[in-house]
Protein backbone atom coordinates (compact mmCIF):
# COMPACT_ATOMS: atom_id res chain seq x y z
CA UNK A 1 0.00 0.00 0.00
CA UNK A 2 1.68 3.63 -1.12
CA UNK A 3 -0.94 6.22 0.08
CA UNK A 4 -3.95 6.32 2.76
CA UNK A 5 -6.04 9.54 2.99
CA UNK A 6 -9.06 10.24 5.38
CA UNK A 7 -12.16 10.62 3.19
CA UNK A 8 -15.12 10.77 5.51
CA UNK A 9 -15.62 10.94 9.54
CA UNK A 10 -15.51 7.19 9.24
CA UNK A 11 -13.70 6.01 5.93
CA UNK A 12 -10.61 6.34 4.63
CA UNK A 13 -9.18 5.51 0.83
CA UNK A 14 -6.28 3.61 0.26
CA UNK A 15 -4.11 2.99 -2.72
CA UNK A 16 -2.76 -0.61 -3.31
CA UNK A 17 -0.03 -0.85 -5.68
CA UNK A 18 2.09 -4.15 -6.66
CA UNK A 19 5.02 -4.86 -4.49
CA UNK A 20 6.58 -5.99 -7.57
CA UNK A 21 8.04 -2.44 -8.55
CA UNK A 22 7.02 -1.52 -12.14
CA UNK A 23 4.60 -4.30 -12.56
CA UNK A 24 0.84 -3.57 -12.88
CA UNK A 25 -2.33 -4.80 -11.47
CA UNK A 26 -5.03 -6.65 -13.39
CA UNK A 27 -7.63 -5.01 -15.22
CA UNK A 28 -10.97 -4.47 -13.49
CA UNK A 29 -14.44 -3.94 -15.01
CA UNK A 30 -16.55 -1.07 -13.21
CA UNK A 31 -18.45 -1.98 -10.59
CA UNK A 32 -15.70 -5.44 -9.43
CA UNK A 33 -14.35 -5.78 -5.85
CA UNK A 34 -11.53 -7.32 -4.86
CA UNK A 35 -11.09 -9.33 -1.41
CA UNK A 36 -8.48 -7.77 1.06
CA UNK A 37 -6.65 -10.68 2.95
CA UNK A 38 -6.45 -9.13 6.56
CA UNK A 39 -4.95 -10.15 9.45
CA UNK A 40 -5.54 -14.12 11.26
CA UNK A 41 -6.92 -15.24 7.88
CA UNK A 42 -10.21 -12.32 7.59
CA UNK A 43 -11.03 -11.72 4.33
CA UNK A 44 -13.09 -8.69 3.66
CA UNK A 45 -14.85 -7.40 -0.36
CA UNK A 46 -14.14 -3.86 -0.95
CA UNK A 47 -15.19 -1.78 -4.31
CA UNK A 48 -12.65 -1.05 -6.59
CA UNK A 49 -13.63 3.10 -6.72
CA UNK A 50 -10.54 3.99 -9.36
CA UNK A 51 -10.83 3.97 -12.90
CA UNK A 52 -10.83 1.08 -14.96
CA UNK A 53 -8.35 2.22 -17.16
CA UNK A 54 -6.05 2.74 -14.41
CA UNK A 55 -3.87 -0.92 -14.50
CA UNK A 56 -1.10 0.68 -12.39
CA UNK A 57 -3.03 0.65 -8.62
CA UNK A 58 -6.36 -0.15 -7.33
CA UNK A 59 -7.67 2.35 -4.99
CA UNK A 60 -10.43 0.51 -2.17
CA UNK A 61 -12.50 2.77 0.66
CA UNK A 62 -12.94 1.79 3.79
CA UNK A 63 -15.71 2.41 6.70
CA UNK A 64 -14.60 2.13 10.16
CA UNK A 65 -17.64 -0.18 11.99
CA UNK A 66 -16.78 -0.55 15.37
CA UNK A 67 -19.65 -2.68 16.06
CA UNK A 68 -18.54 -5.28 12.98
CA UNK A 69 -16.34 -8.34 12.86
CA UNK A 70 -13.60 -6.62 13.29
CA UNK A 71 -12.06 -6.35 9.50
CA UNK A 72 -12.48 -2.67 9.18
CA UNK A 73 -10.78 -2.32 12.22
CA UNK A 74 -7.49 -3.98 11.52
CA UNK A 75 -7.76 -2.04 8.31
CA UNK A 76 -7.73 1.09 9.85
CA UNK A 77 -5.30 0.36 12.99
CA UNK A 78 -3.05 -1.35 10.82
CA UNK A 79 -2.72 -0.54 7.30
CA UNK A 80 -0.27 2.19 6.83
CA UNK A 81 1.01 3.77 3.99
CA UNK A 82 4.39 0.77 3.05
CA UNK A 83 1.81 -2.16 4.64
CA UNK A 84 1.63 -5.48 2.89
CA UNK A 85 -1.69 -6.78 2.26
CA UNK A 86 -2.87 -9.93 -0.07
CA UNK A 87 -5.60 -8.73 -2.48
CA UNK A 88 -7.23 -11.33 -4.22
CA UNK A 89 -7.95 -10.44 -8.84
CA UNK A 90 -10.67 -8.33 -9.64
CA UNK A 91 -14.59 -10.31 -9.11
CA UNK A 92 -17.84 -8.69 -10.39
CA UNK A 93 -20.55 -9.45 -9.11
CA UNK A 94 -22.43 -6.02 -10.06
CA UNK A 95 -21.30 -5.31 -13.63
CA UNK A 96 -21.50 -1.96 -15.32
CA UNK A 97 -23.80 -3.35 -18.65
CA UNK A 98 -23.20 -1.54 -22.25
CA UNK A 99 -26.17 1.52 -22.36
CA UNK A 100 -27.05 3.76 -25.28
CA UNK A 101 -29.05 6.82 -23.25
CA UNK A 102 -29.13 8.54 -19.37
CA UNK A 103 -27.95 5.78 -16.74
CA UNK A 104 -29.06 7.13 -12.82
CA UNK A 105 -26.81 5.92 -10.65
CA UNK A 106 -27.78 6.21 -6.81
CA UNK A 107 -25.96 5.67 -3.85
CA UNK A 108 -27.07 5.32 -0.07
CA UNK A 109 -23.86 6.08 2.04
CA UNK A 110 -21.05 3.59 1.71
CA UNK A 111 -22.90 2.68 -1.10
CA UNK A 112 -21.67 5.22 -2.99
CA UNK A 113 -18.33 2.96 -3.66
CA UNK A 114 -19.26 0.49 -6.55
CA UNK A 115 -21.20 3.29 -7.97
CA UNK A 116 -17.80 5.73 -8.16
CA UNK A 117 -16.06 3.26 -11.03
CA UNK A 118 -19.14 2.90 -13.10
CA UNK A 119 -19.01 7.00 -13.07
CA UNK A 120 -15.18 7.10 -14.52
CA UNK A 121 -16.52 4.89 -17.38
CA UNK A 122 -19.59 6.26 -18.53
CA UNK A 123 -17.81 9.54 -18.46
CA UNK A 124 -15.02 7.96 -20.94
CA UNK A 125 -17.93 6.71 -23.02
CA UNK A 126 -19.68 9.83 -23.06
CA UNK A 127 -23.04 7.93 -21.75
CA UNK A 128 -25.17 10.78 -20.07
CA UNK A 129 -25.74 9.79 -16.15
CA UNK A 130 -26.40 11.66 -13.05
CA UNK A 131 -24.61 10.18 -9.76
CA UNK A 132 -27.13 10.77 -6.59
CA UNK A 133 -25.32 10.48 -3.42
CA UNK A 134 -27.03 10.07 0.24
CA UNK A 135 -25.23 10.41 3.64
CA UNK A 136 -26.57 12.07 7.25
CA UNK A 137 -23.99 14.89 6.42
CA UNK A 138 -21.13 15.80 4.49
CA UNK A 139 -18.78 14.62 7.33
CA UNK A 140 -20.30 11.52 6.77
CA UNK A 141 -20.33 10.57 2.93
CA UNK A 142 -17.95 8.77 2.02
CA UNK A 143 -15.28 10.20 -1.27
CA UNK A 144 -17.29 13.63 -0.46
CA UNK A 145 -13.79 15.36 -1.43
CA UNK A 146 -13.23 12.74 -4.25
CA UNK A 147 -16.73 13.39 -6.08
CA UNK A 148 -16.03 16.46 -6.44
CA UNK A 149 -12.61 16.59 -7.73
CA UNK A 150 -13.87 13.94 -10.54
CA UNK A 151 -13.97 15.17 -14.14
CA UNK A 152 -17.94 14.46 -14.33
CA UNK A 153 -17.95 16.48 -10.65
CA UNK A 154 -21.21 17.70 -12.33
CA UNK A 155 -23.00 15.14 -12.58
CA UNK A 156 -23.17 13.99 -8.64
CA UNK A 157 -25.66 15.76 -6.46
CA UNK A 158 -25.49 15.09 -2.82
CA UNK A 159 -28.79 15.24 -0.87
CA UNK A 160 -27.67 15.35 3.50
CA UNK A 161 -30.59 14.66 5.56
CA UNK A 162 -29.25 17.10 7.99
CA UNK A 163 -30.88 19.49 5.57
CA UNK A 164 -34.12 17.83 5.25
CA UNK A 165 -32.97 16.21 1.82
CA UNK A 166 -33.77 12.16 2.66
CA UNK A 167 -34.00 9.99 0.32
CA UNK A 168 -37.33 9.22 1.93
CA UNK A 169 -38.55 12.49 1.64
CA UNK A 170 -37.43 13.50 -2.41
CA UNK A 171 -35.93 10.83 -4.47
CA UNK A 172 -34.36 12.07 -7.52
CA UNK A 173 -37.21 12.94 -10.57
CA UNK A 174 -35.45 10.66 -12.69
CA UNK A 175 -36.97 7.91 -10.94
CA UNK A 176 -40.00 8.31 -12.71
CA UNK A 177 -38.42 9.32 -16.17
CA UNK A 178 -37.81 6.14 -17.40
CA UNK A 179 -35.57 5.89 -21.20
CA UNK A 180 -35.17 3.62 -23.66
CA UNK A 181 -31.71 1.98 -23.29
CA UNK A 182 -30.91 3.56 -19.79
CA UNK A 183 -31.19 1.99 -16.99
CA UNK A 184 -31.23 2.61 -13.53
CA UNK A 185 -27.65 1.22 -10.61
CA UNK A 186 -28.31 0.98 -7.16
CA UNK A 187 -26.42 0.25 -3.76
CA UNK A 188 -26.79 1.02 0.19
CA UNK A 189 -28.70 -0.62 2.74
CA UNK A 190 -31.67 -2.74 2.33
CA UNK A 191 -34.59 -0.24 3.22
CA UNK A 192 -32.62 2.59 0.89
CA UNK A 193 -32.46 -0.64 -2.17
CA UNK A 194 -36.41 -1.24 -1.54
CA UNK A 195 -37.36 1.93 -1.85
CA UNK A 196 -35.22 2.86 -5.01
CA UNK A 197 -36.57 -0.35 -6.78
CA UNK A 198 -39.86 0.51 -5.85
CA UNK A 199 -40.37 4.04 -6.91
CA UNK A 200 -38.78 3.21 -10.08
CA UNK A 201 -40.82 0.65 -11.15
CA UNK A 202 -43.93 2.96 -9.88
CA UNK A 203 -42.00 5.40 -12.15
CA UNK A 204 -41.88 3.06 -15.45
CA UNK A 205 -38.56 1.57 -15.61
CA UNK A 206 -38.41 -1.81 -17.09
CA UNK A 207 -37.38 -4.60 -14.29
CA UNK A 208 -34.55 -5.67 -16.89
CA UNK A 209 -33.53 -2.12 -16.54
CA UNK A 210 -32.67 -1.87 -12.58
CA UNK A 211 -29.35 -3.53 -11.17
CA UNK A 212 -28.83 -3.40 -7.22
CA UNK A 213 -25.78 -4.27 -4.97
CA UNK A 214 -26.42 -4.07 -1.32
CA UNK A 215 -23.68 -3.51 1.34
CA UNK A 216 -25.77 -5.23 4.31
CA UNK A 217 -27.73 -8.45 3.86
CA UNK A 218 -31.23 -8.18 3.18
CA UNK A 219 -33.07 -7.60 6.17
CA UNK A 220 -30.49 -6.91 8.56
CA UNK A 221 -32.37 -4.84 10.93
CA UNK A 222 -35.70 -7.71 11.32
CA UNK A 223 -32.71 -10.52 11.76
CA UNK A 224 -31.41 -11.13 15.13
CA UNK A 225 -32.04 -13.01 18.26
CA UNK A 226 -35.67 -12.16 19.78
CA UNK A 227 -35.62 -9.96 22.68
CA UNK A 228 -37.56 -7.72 25.17
CA UNK A 229 -38.52 -3.87 25.14
CA UNK A 230 -39.01 -2.31 28.69
CA UNK A 231 -41.06 0.91 28.03
CA UNK A 232 -39.36 3.14 31.22
CA UNK A 233 -42.22 5.32 31.86
CA UNK A 234 -45.02 2.44 32.29
CA UNK A 235 -42.94 -0.79 32.68
CA UNK A 236 -45.09 -2.47 29.76
CA UNK A 237 -42.49 -5.12 28.15
CA UNK A 238 -42.61 -5.35 24.29
CA UNK A 239 -41.55 -8.53 22.67
CA UNK A 240 -39.81 -8.02 19.41
CA UNK A 241 -39.02 -11.19 17.28
CA UNK A 242 -36.19 -13.11 15.73
CA UNK A 243 -37.70 -11.90 12.10
CA UNK A 244 -38.94 -8.36 13.41
CA UNK A 245 -38.16 -5.00 13.37
CA UNK A 246 -37.84 -3.16 17.13
CA UNK A 247 -39.79 -0.23 15.22
CA UNK A 248 -42.92 -2.56 13.84
CA UNK A 249 -42.87 -3.77 16.96
CA UNK A 250 -43.53 -0.68 18.76
CA UNK A 251 -45.65 0.54 16.23
CA UNK A 252 -47.45 -2.73 16.65
CA UNK A 253 -47.76 -1.42 20.31
CA UNK A 254 -49.38 1.92 19.46
CA UNK A 255 -45.90 4.14 20.09
CA UNK A 256 -44.83 6.27 17.36
CA UNK A 257 -41.54 5.98 16.07
CA UNK A 258 -41.23 8.88 13.90
CA UNK A 259 -38.89 7.21 11.51
CA UNK A 260 -38.41 8.75 8.32
CA UNK A 261 -35.91 7.03 6.44
CA UNK A 262 -36.22 3.84 7.46
CA UNK A 263 -32.43 3.14 6.81
CA UNK A 264 -30.31 4.66 9.93
CA UNK A 265 -29.48 7.82 8.31
CA UNK A 266 -31.77 10.43 9.42
CA UNK A 267 -31.69 10.32 13.32
CA UNK A 268 -35.55 10.92 13.20
CA UNK A 269 -36.03 7.37 15.43
CA UNK A 270 -33.38 7.83 17.76
CA UNK A 271 -34.88 6.97 21.30
CA UNK A 272 -32.90 7.57 24.52
CA UNK A 273 -31.36 3.87 26.01
CA UNK A 274 -32.00 3.17 30.23
CA UNK A 275 -30.84 0.08 30.46
CA UNK A 276 -29.57 -3.11 27.99
CA UNK A 277 -26.63 -2.97 25.49
CA UNK A 278 -28.18 -1.93 21.46
CA UNK A 279 -26.84 -3.59 18.65
CA UNK A 280 -26.27 -0.51 16.58
CA UNK A 281 -27.10 -1.09 13.09
CA UNK A 282 -27.42 2.79 12.14
CA UNK A 283 -25.08 4.77 9.99
CA UNK A 284 -26.37 8.25 11.63
CA UNK A 285 -24.94 7.72 15.16
CA UNK A 286 -20.82 8.68 15.25
CA UNK A 287 -18.10 5.65 16.72
CA UNK A 288 -18.32 7.77 20.28
CA UNK A 289 -21.92 7.49 20.66
CA UNK A 290 -22.39 3.79 19.56
CA UNK A 291 -20.02 2.79 22.52
CA UNK A 292 -21.56 5.20 24.67
CA UNK A 293 -24.84 2.97 24.05
CA UNK A 294 -27.24 6.05 25.49
CA UNK A 295 -29.46 6.30 21.85
CA UNK A 296 -30.57 4.15 19.59
CA UNK A 297 -31.95 4.34 15.78
CA UNK A 298 -35.31 2.14 16.14
CA UNK A 299 -35.31 2.02 12.68
CA UNK A 300 -32.72 -0.77 12.10
CA UNK A 301 -30.98 -1.24 15.16
CA UNK A 302 -31.94 -4.54 17.78
CA UNK A 303 -30.54 -5.48 20.95
CA UNK A 304 -27.47 -7.83 21.90
CA UNK A 305 -29.23 -8.24 25.80
CA UNK A 306 -32.37 -10.20 26.35
CA UNK A 307 -33.63 -7.02 27.50
CA UNK A 308 -33.26 -3.55 26.45
CA UNK A 309 -35.20 -0.51 28.12
CA UNK A 310 -35.94 2.44 26.22
CA UNK A 311 -36.75 5.74 27.27
CA UNK A 312 -40.17 6.06 26.44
Amino acid sequence: MTHRTSVSDRAILLRLENSDPGRGLPSFGAGAHVDLHIERGAVRQYSLVGDPADSGAYLVCVQREDQGRGGSISVHDRLMPGALVSVSGPRNTFALRSHSSRVLLLGGGIGVTPLVSMAEQLHRDGVPFDFHVYARDRRSLPLADHLEQRPWAARVHAHYSDRGDSFRSSGPSALSEPVGGGAVYVCGPDAFVELALSRALDGGWAADQLHIERFRAPDESREGAAFEVVIASTGERVPVGENESLADALEGRGFETYRSCGQGFCGSCVVGVRGGIPDHRDDYQSDAQHRSNAIINVCVSRSRTPVLELDL
